[in-house]
């Protein structure tokens, strides 16, 4: 898209205030309307030839929040390479208790303790640190009474090396957040992370098994043959039951013949392969336990 030599080169690098530049008498309220300008936030525009990117939205909320603001929750995560979030899921900041500050729309503004401790500049950006993000997202993700969305993001956050399932339940423990909200939350996260998941929709099937009491399976199982050769690697497997679990996501589609090839090399040695979709996983569905306990547990 071409830019007028007009406007600024400052405004075709990264976000501004359109507040600002219109005081400055850089571009008036009609030219930002105009489609060459995205707005990311209330009174905070970019050019859109710029792509979306985290750190693009996180200099939009630092012009927009107050100082002090540290990128938190899923959007911290973001930063970090685990993208967690969900449709049309605002930014997250936190700021230290009494800040003033509004939330606005596509910014989502939570007030805690930040000490030194918990903050760190990721990619020139205020974020919380790996181990904070964890437990946040442990503690407060997702419905009170399931933690299985607290479970997706911690999952994805212990699977990049950030820090173990066991790193989370002792920081957890520490006294310093014995009387905060969702703490013991938190440690049931802990114990159910598993950093082998390999995506959403595996630990939100891990889950969903094992919150309807059925015995926790092996993720990432690799599977061979008598003769040692490698068959597959199951997303999650019951090993003495003879039993593999799989997540098929939007990805599998296109490979449908791969699949099938798989699926019949694993039951040729007497395995049983269970595959579910997103459709399955979908509140009130019951067909994987109804399935599995079939076949996991004796009559």
């Amino acid at each position: 898209m071409a830019h007028s030599r007009k406007v600024p080169s400052v405004l075709l690098s990264g976000p501004f205030r359109g507040s600002e530049v219109c005081r400055a008498g850089l571009l008036t309220r009609d030219q930002l309307r105009n489609r060459r300008w995205r707005r990311l936030l209330t009174d905070v525009y970019v050019s859109a030839d710029l792509p979306d990117t985290p750190e693009l939205r996180l200099r939009a909320v630092r012009l927009a929040a107050p100082p002090g603001a540290v990128a938190s929750g899923a959007t911290a995560a973001w930063l970090y390479g685990a993208d967690v979030r969900w449709p049309d899921e605002p930014l997250e900041i936190t700021l230290p208790r009494g800040t003033a500050f509004r939330p606005r729309p596509g910014l989502s503004v939570r007030r805690a303790e930040l000490l030194p401790e918990d903050v760190t500049e990721h990619r020139g950006l205020l974020v919380t640190t790996p181990i904070r993000t964890g437990l946040d997202l442990a503690r407060l993700r997702g419905p009170v009474r399931d933690v299985t969305e607290a479970v997706v993001a911690v999952d994805a956050l212990t699977r990049l090396d950030l820090f173990t399932p066991d790193d989370l339940a002792e920081y957890a423990g520490r006294k310093r957040f014995f009387r905060w909200r969702g703490i013991q939350r938190a440690l049931t996260v802990a114990e159910h992370a598993d950093p082998r998941s390999e995506s959403p929709g595996e630990s939100r099937l891990r889950m969903r098994i094992v919150r309807g009491g059925l015995p926790r399976p092996e993720a990432q199982y690799r599977l061979f043959d008598p003769h040692g050769r490698h068959v597959a690697r199951l997303d999650l497997a019951y090993p003495d039951r003879r039993v593999g679990v799989e997540y098929d996501g939007e990805v599998h589609r296109d490979r449908w013949r791969a699949d099938a090839a798989r699926r019949n090399a694993v039951q040729s040695l007497g395995w049983d392969l269970y595959t579910y979709t997103a459709l399955d996983l979908r509140p009130g569905g019951t067909t994987v336990l109804t399935q599995l306990r079939r076949r996991l547990l004796p009559p």
